[in-house]
């Protein structure tokens, strides 16, 4: 019982961090990150370097939570947090089959994430 006290405990500390960390968020330096990463994703993969895609992929689940933080606090954006937690899941995705040794199937999703990513806040929200 006090395991799952203390990993409940751990997991609501790293969220109010993530809200936290919101507050001061550098949004243009943010999606700049975000489209790199997604980019080099695709090349790591591509590469087979399974250690590097996923700890990539991870970044970008990070990425993207602040992404949805931002325009959930912004308001008038609810397209735009719910594609932010559909790239967390595509990035996942990414993850599960890098570890299954699946590059193909990584590599599509990853495809996915970029495309869909820069064709929906690229076009409607950038500038902001």
């Amino acid at each position: 019982m006090r395991k799952i006290i203390k990993r409940s405990g751990i997991v609501f500390l790293l969220l109010c961090g993530v809200v936290f960390a919101e507050e001061g968020i550098d949004f243009e330096s943010l999606m700049e990150a975000v489209e790199n990463n997604a980019h080099n994703l695709q090349t790591l993969i591509v590469n087979k370097d399974a250690p590097a895609s996923i700890a990539l992929a991870k970044d970008l689940q990070t990425e993207f939570t602040q992404v949805g933080g931002f325009f959930a606090k912004r308001g008038n954006a609810n397209d735009a947090v719910v594609d932010a937690q559909k790239y967390i899941d595509l990035a996942t995705e990414v993850i599960k089959y890098v570890e299954a040794n699946d590059f193909d199937n990584a590599s599509l999703k990853a495809s996915e994430l970029t495309k869909n990513c820069e064709d929906a806040c690229h076009d409607t929200y950038k500038p902001l």
